[in-house]
């Protein structure tokens, strides 16, 4: 239940920001271009910042354990939810089959997971979801790329491993190996820098529900559906099989919020790239982004039933 306090405060915390966000896209204060070099910004800046400093912590025997646990459960649950995605998520030519099964599958872990991990469990945290976002990262530029092009290519594997995200994992677990601090005079501007992880995204995905009209949306039954599928459905068949898998509370309940994010954003910038239905990538970013506030302290009391 305490948990479940804590989340649905940051939850309400960042979607005040996300609302920022809305009015800024709405006084056109911030363009849909501008939103764009926002994006940039925060996903080749500002996170890498975050995920390089998470690493800056004293290893031990304890932390490597937790860290194989976190690589474990998000290798689980990713399998689970690409299983389950073409479970319930048929071809058929009317519908868009391919934006769906991302959008179940791939969650935003990094725009809302990192922030809301980061306010709840600390840096400890994101070391954890950070595990998981790496995964996440490999998964969404090999098999999420094939999903929305229907093809992969070894340039996209390229771009992989040359991801500022990626880099700076590599870089932050070398340093955690060879146990090198960074020099205060170093580490105190990439902690300022890593400390706007959390409104700047926010402010982003606020820009983006901002072009969206979400009355409308919530009158789309299968819009709603496939909301409703990555909210509520996947976390309940998710979280149950993975508590059968002994592990510390900290890392299951991050691996766990990682799961329960709503839709990730990349898949909308995918769907345009390729020359996919946008706009109904857009659509389900959204809802899922607001409903999330909801779900997601539910799954938390879920969670507590389990671990």
């Amino acid at each position: 239940m305490e948990y479940a306090f804590i989340v649905l405060k940051q939850v309400l915390a960042i979607f005040l920001i996300a609302c920022i966000g809305i009015v800024c896209y709405k006084s056109r204060l911030i363009t849909k271009d501008g939103s764009k070099y926002l994006s940039n910004l925060a996903m080749n800046v500002v996170t890498p910042c975050l995920l390089f400093m998470s690493f800056q912590i004293d290893i031990n025997s304890e932390i490597l354990t937790k860290l194989g646990m976190s690589l474990l459960l998000s290798i689980i649950s990713h399998i689970i939810l690409i299983a389950f995605a073409y479970l319930v998520i048929q071809k058929k030519e009317d519908r868009e089959h391919s934006i769906e099964r991302f959008a179940l599958i791939y969650t935003n872990c990094g725009y809302i997971g990192i922030p809301l991990v980061q306010g709840v469990f600390g840096t400890e945290g994101v070391l954890y979801v950070t595990v998981y976002m790496t995964l996440f990262n490999i998964l969404v530029w090999t098999h999420g790329i094939t999903i929305i092009k229907g093809s992969f290519s070894k340039k996209e594997m390229l771009s992989i491993v040359t991801s500022p995200s990626i880099i700076a994992i590599v870089l932050g677990i070398i340093f955690f190996v060879v146990k090198v601090k960074v020099p205060e005079i170093i580490a105190t501007p990439l902690n300022y820098v890593a400390a706007m992880n959390t409104p700047l995204p926010m402010i982003v995905a606020g820009v983006t529900i901002g072009q969206t009209n979400i009355l409308k949306v919530l009158k789309n039954t299968r819009v709603l559906l496939i909301t409703f599928l990555r909210l509520v459905i996947a976390p309940l068949i998710i979280i149950p099989v993975l508590s059968f898998i002994p592990c510390d509370k900290t890392v299951f309940m991050t691996v766990m919020l990682a799961v329960s994010c709503p839709s990730a954003a990349i898949g909308t910038l995918f769907a345009v790239k390729y020359n996919k239905n946008a706009v109904y990538s857009s659509e389900l970013f959204a809802l899922t982004t607001v409903l999330s506030a909801l779900t997601m302290p539910l799954m938390i009391l879920y969670m507590s039933l389990f671990n």
